[in-house]
């Protein structure tokens, strides 16, 4: 059976406000990214159809442009929509394409492998339709059988294959896959800021090692060795409902070498008691890093309480809050779940930099830790220490 790629590349974007297919994903402009992934796949054909920002676009592709399997068309009606692109693709089809799979260039952490996977589910059950589908989210891209082209050949405006898939239900294939990463879309650039702080590195990889300072005392539990209660001379956020704060930072930096590494710190004060903690994470995204952050703190109760966790990282605090869905960092978010279950806890989110001294104390000690590629509980001590004294000296 033989199915071509068709990859849209014409649109507006207007939410985005500027063209997305040349906007920049790991080096690289969207379309081209897209365009290789199409081409590392089983594929036969790649067409990219081409409106807005034509030249660009094409110039973005030139690197490709001598692979026999990919093919560039202009789409003179891009600004109609959506149809349009899909109806000069099919006309760029050539002969003997048994199905056409429909690909967009604002989706970067979709693989070969996934496409592969959808043209062996097509060619192993037959339907009209496939697409790929986690936990009922269905998702792009999405495969047509060559027996709807005049229907596809026959929409107009900006509409897709949705009303074919809803005509024709009961011959759709959904291919589940294990994770929604790769259906994630980029509509604007908070997507795209978004995918680029949650996709893992290259290599998947991340070192981690651990390490905590001072003694944090709940009720039933003993002082650690000699370690000694800190008082915080300074004015705390926390409400009277609140038995311990917890503020946290997360730190990824990227080294001249190309190198990245990042760290987490989290401190955390229950009345006059205050304890500091630190993850050294590798090579990890600063989202990474602020979640794992929350994870230390909460992770350093003993006993369950009543928490406000401050955070500068609104990412944090609004999908804890429900407020954005999970795409990415599953087993992270799955860890910080499980620290914060034994809690009441209210997620706030400050500035950086706003002046918060605990907070300062945990953007140095997640800036230690990243430098050093380790973790020093006596250093995590003395930065803390330091930090104290010199808030005593400025009240005296």
């Amino acid at each position: 059976m033989t199915i071509d790629g068709i990859l849209l590349a014409a649109g507006l974007s207007r939410r985005f406000g500027r063209p997305k297919q040349l906007v920049e994903w790991r080096g690289k402009p969207l379309v081209r990214h897209m365009a290789e992934t199409a081409l590392a796949s089983r594929l036969r054909h790649v067409i990219v159809v081409l409106g807005h920002a034509a030249p660009e676009v094409r110039r973005a592709l030139a690197p490709l442009l001598p692979n026999p399997r990919l093919r560039i068309v202009f789409n003179t009606e891009y600004e109609e929509g959506q149809a349009s692109s899909i109806r000069r693709g099919l006309r760029a089809l050539e002969p003997g394409a048994d199905a056409a799979m429909f690909l967009t260039c604002d989706q970067p952490l979709l693989t070969p492998a996934l496409l592969d996977a959808l043209i062996e589910a097509f060619v192993r059950h037959r339907p009209l339709i496939c697409y790929p589908i986690h936990e009922g989210v269905r998702g792009s891209p999405v495969i047509f059988a060559a027996e709807l082209f005049p229907e596809l050949q026959a929409l107009s405006g900006d509409v897709g294959g949705r009303v074919l898939i809803e005509k024709y239900r009961a011959r759709v294939h959904e291919q589940r896959i294990p994770s929604a990463e790769p259906l994630a879309d980029v509509d604007t650039p908070d997507d795209l800021r978004a995918l680029e702080d949650e996709a893992d590195p290259p290599g998947g990889t991340r070192a981690t090692s651990r390490g905590w300072s001072r003694s944090l005392r709940g009720e039933g539990s003993a002082s650690v060795g000699e370690l000694r209660a800190v008082p915080l001379p300074f004015p705390d956020p926390v409400p009277e409902a609140a038995d311990v704060l917890v503020v946290c930072d997360g730190s990824s930096r990227r080294l001249p070498s190309g190198e990245r590494r990042a760290a987490a710190a989290a401190v955390v004060k229950r009345g006059s008691d205050v304890a500091i903690f630190g993850e050294y994470l590798g090579a990890a995204t600063n989202q990474q890093a602020e979640i794992v952050a929350a994870c230390l703190g909460l992770e350093a109760l003993a006993v369950p309480s009543r928490v406000r966790v401050l955070t500068d990282s609104a990412y944090v605090v609004r999908t804890m809050q429900g407020l954005y869905k999970r795409r990415a960092n599953h087993a992270l978010w799955e860890r910080l779940e499980r620290a914060a279950r034994p809690h009441v806890v209210a997620w706030v989110w400050t500035p950086g930099h706003a002046g918060h001294p605990l907070q300062e104390v945990c953007d140095r000690a997640a800036r230690l830790i990243s430098r050093e590629g380790r973790v020093d509980p006596a250093k995590l001590t003395a930065l803390l220490d330091r930090h104290v004294a010199s808030r005593e000296s400025a009240t005296e």
